[in-house]
């Protein structure tokens, strides 16, 4: 059960945002499906990538999966419940964090629980092989969507940073955050970046934005949106913008808090924890007052960005 290791040859190493997770497994194959190509930047055989600075390493959380049937594991007590609507739960069992995943379709069996230490640095996962493999296997993609995610939310919220809802962009090596909700934007603009040689898209769907020496940067995740580009880069934060349609390329001021209302609903909260809620608040008011941010009403076509490159 959990801690138990045992010698085992297959392994993979994802680094994001500078958080190295280590991950071996045991009981079928791993699967190379389409949804992996967006992990395979973020994959390396050591601590790192070549494209995420020194300053934001840190210790490797290590994964150990067992793929096969799920233990029979009863919760002491429930912390949160998404099954209604993200389909998994948290729980706290004999000291440790239990998160239960159950698949999207009726009626929603249970397919993933992850058994993790306290502070998020080890943990066992036991997954059901999946079905659509013609032979007992597992996928990367699968097992980390949405577990990986509530993985990075935790371990940000530990005095790290946060992960977005936005679109990233890399614009000549400066990066600009572009935040909004579904439908505002954020793949169109992507697309009308992607013909740029001088452009890295991070994603159009969750950035990381840490701190470090005095410096916000933002960071790449292997979780796509509709423009189905990622990168691993990590980058300083030098701008926020809002999206919005509107009939002309604008960009307007506005308060504090209307800002923070916007940044606020886009924001992936550790709501199961008040410390870490806490922090991560705190942390995007920080963000907010310390980097320039406006509202970006702007037009589906290429003048956008020479727009947006025009701003001092």
């Amino acid at each position: 059960m959990f801690g138990f290791r045992r010698p085992v040859s297959e392994r993979v190493h994802l680094t994001i945002a500078g958080l190295g997770i280590d991950l071996s497994w045991e009981g079928a194959r791993r699967a190379k499906e389409d949804g992996e190509v967006f992990f395979r930047d973020f994959l390396s055989d050591g601590h790192r990538n070549g494209r995420t600075p020194e300053l934001h390493l840190e210790r490797t959380v290590r994964l150990h999966l067992r793929c096969g049937d799920l233990p029979d594991v009863q919760p002491d007590r429930l912390i949160f419940d998404a099954a209604d609507r993200n389909r998994w739960r948290l729980s706290r069992q004999n000291g440790r964090l239990l998160f239960e995943f159950f698949h999207t379709r009726q009626p929603h069996p249970k397919i993933q629980v992850a058994l993790m230490a306290p502070d998020f640095r080890s943990g066992e996962l036991y997954r059901r092989p999946d079905r659509i493999f013609p032979r007992r296997a597992w996928s990367l993609n699968r097992l980390m969507r949405p577990f990986g995610e509530l993985l990075m939310v935790n371990l940000l919220s530990q005095g790290r940073g946060v992960l977005v809802h936005g679109l990233g962009i890399a614009d000549r090596g400066n990066g600009i955050l572009f935040v909004g909700r579904s439908g505002a934007g954020k793949s169109t603009l992507a697309q009308l970046y992607a013909p740029h040689r001088d452009v890295t898209i991070l994603g159009d769907e969750r950035l990381v934005v840490t701190q470090a020496e005095g410096q916000f940067w933002m960071s790449g995740t292997p979780w796509p949106g509709e423009a189905m580009t990622v990168a691993p880069d990590t980058v300083p934060l030098c701008k926020i913008f809002f999206l919005e349609h509107g009939k002309r390329n604008e960009l307007v001021p506005d308060t504090f808090v209307n800002l923070f209302g916007l940044l606020f609903q886009q924001l992936f909260l550790p709501f199961w924890n008040g410390e870490a809620l806490s922090f991560a608040l705190g942390f995007a008011e920080e963000l907010l007052r310390s980097l320039p941010a406006y509202r970006l009403p702007f037009v589906n076509d290429a003048r956008v960005i020479e727009f947006l490159r025009s701003q001092r």
